[in-house]
């Protein structure tokens, strides 16, 4: 059997998705030692991590290719598209903490192959979680009789990748959640995303809630890591 410890936060990660981020394009290939080091990379992975999260409603304009998100303005036609049926967007940031970090660190110097196990992991971890804080977003926002677009980050279509810079300022997100943007758009902690989630009365364009939708909007599909 390879199974996560149940009952902890990460339990519910997909091995398939720790393999997929970590390279890997066929699971029927793998062995059991490649299974076994998987699941023991989610483990430590998970107990390395501390993760936290922000979001912060916002006044949102759209025209043309412009974006206005509380006044601020982002030039992107992917962005605008996405954001054309809403009236409101949350401004979202999650990371999984420093440690993280630096357990991938260690095991880089001295063993590189499953330093990418790591990775893998920990990508499929900060997706988790990412769903799992959007879930109960939804949750409130459903409450209400609105719906949640599927996160839309940096980097996705033409939105620009510096742009993480603004959210991160925007969302205070050093302050309350430890994470960094430096000047090309590289966010610190590595494990740590930030995202524009679409705000609606309606589901206009179909796109499911904020926790679905991922490989299946993003236009990179050359990428090596998306989904079938």
């Amino acid at each position: 059997m390879h199974e996560v410890t149940p009952g902890r936060w990460y339990s519910a990660v997909s091995i398939s998705e720790v393999l997929r981020y970590s390279g890997v394009r066929n699971e029927e290939n793998c062995d059991a030692p490649m299974l076994s080091e998987a699941v023991k990379a989610v483990e430590q992975v998970g107990e390395a991590s501390l993760p936290k999260s922000i979001g912060r409603e916002c006044t949102l304009a759209v025209k043309g290719n412009i974006c206005a998100i509380d006044g601020i303005e982002i030039v992107s036609r992917s962005l605008a598209e996405h954001l054309a049926d809403c009236d409101r967007a949350l401004l979202f940031a999650a990371t999984l903490g420093s440690g993280v970090d630096m357990l991938i660190g260690r095991y880089s110097a001295v063993r590189m192959s499953y330093a990418v196990m790591l990775q893998g992991a920990a990508a499929a971890l900060i997706e988790l979680y990412c769903d799992s804080e959007c879930a109960a977003l939804e949750s409130k926002y459903q409450s209400e009789g609105c719906f949640l677009l599927p996160r839309f980050s940096p980097g996705y279509g033409d939105f620009p990748l510096d742009s993480q810079q603004i959210l991160n300022a925007h969302l205070n997100a050093y302050k309350y959640a430890g994470i960094a943007v430096s000047a090309g758009g590289q966010m610190t902690p590595m494990k740590s995303v930030s995202a524009v989630i679409g705000i609606s009365r309606t589901r206009g364009n179909r796109r499911g809630s904020c926790a679905s939708g991922k490989c299946a909007h993003c236009p990179n599909t050359g990428c090596i890591f998306r989904r079938t």
